[in-house]
């Protein structure tokens, strides 16, 4: 991969916290997560929500979000021209395709391995390859993904899988995304980007418009258009908090006190939450 000097560093706050239901149950929380950098100007993000029918969901989350980091960083690294900004999206969804058939390979021999089904591993991912001039994205079924340009709009990066009934979506574990694209979404965003998200779809309706209400037809239809007034005040709060002199571990501090209590709503959210918050510094 061609690294040039970098000029630009990233604010990288997470957390995955377990939902009100889920306490009630004795369940585990079935959401994971996993970052790394590759540079101060590149780096992969990657969010999985379990199945909640999946007894042992919270365990594939957990290697999947892992596994998914690893073979991408690795797959990065062995680009031998810009990454991502020269990426084409044929070549981005053979990566997505190929690292995504090998994370389900890891899976299936965990599974073995350990005398498991790997249908109660079942999870979600979305992954990303986030820079300040280009945004890899693919996912296998539901959660919400969005960035932010540098005229302060903040847009969708993802359509999430909804099935027709409730809770219904597609996992790594099933076959449907490896044999039809429709069910592995891969875009390239090419902007100037100066924030970005991602999140379990138990943070979706505090963070994105996901429905509304067509009174001429008297039906609901489904948006996918992130809420600024949630994301900015969230920006410029952390900036400043940055700005002050507040070391990461203090920042991610007062990240997980907001995704777990941030409001009376976020408190009350009956599923596991995962939130992702990337801010370019400068």
């Amino acid at each position: 991969m061609n690294n040039k000097t970098s000029t630009h560093s990233w604010l990288i706050v997470s957390h995955s916290a377990i939902g009100r239901q889920h306490v009630k149950k004795a369940i585990s929380c079935q959401d994971a997560h996993y970052l790394t950098e590759v540079n101060t100007e590149i780096g992969i993000a990657v969010v999985c929500d379990g199945a909640g029918s999946a007894v042992e969901s919270h365990i594939g989350a957990r290697i999947v979000a892992k596994q998914t980091v690893v073979l991408l960083k690795r797959e990065i690294e062995a680009v031998t021209w810009q990454f991502p900004s020269n990426t084409e999206i044929d070549i981005w969804k053979n990566i997505s395709h190929e690292v995504l058939l090998k994370v389900r390979g890891f899976l299936n021999r965990f599974a073995k391995k350990t005398n498991r089904d790997i249908k109660l591993l079942a999870c979600t991912v979305i992954m990303v390859v986030y820079s300040p001039h280009a945004i890899l994205i693919s996912h296998v079924g539901d959660g919400r993904a969005a960035y932010c340009n540098n005229r302060g709009d903040w847009k969708a990066m993802m359509t999430p899988f909804k099935g027709e009934e409730a809770n219904q979506t597609t996992f790594i574990t099933c076959d449907l995304w490896s044999n039809h694209a429709e069910y592995l979404e891969c875009n390239i965003i090419n902007d100037d980007i100066v924030a970005f998200s991602l999140m379990s779809d138990g943070c979706e309706n505090y963070a994105f418009q996901t429905n509304s209400y067509d009174e001429e037809k008297g039906i609901f239809f489904s948006l996918n258009e992130p809420y600024s007034k949630f994301f900015r005040p969230l920006t410029e709060q952390l900036l400043s908090l940055y700005k002050q002199g507040f070391s990461d571990q203090e920042l991610n501090e007062e990240w997980q006190n907001f995704v777990e209590a941030g409001s009376e709503s976020l408190a009350k959210e009956s599923d596991d939450k995962t939130l992702i918050l990337g801010i370019l510094k400068a």
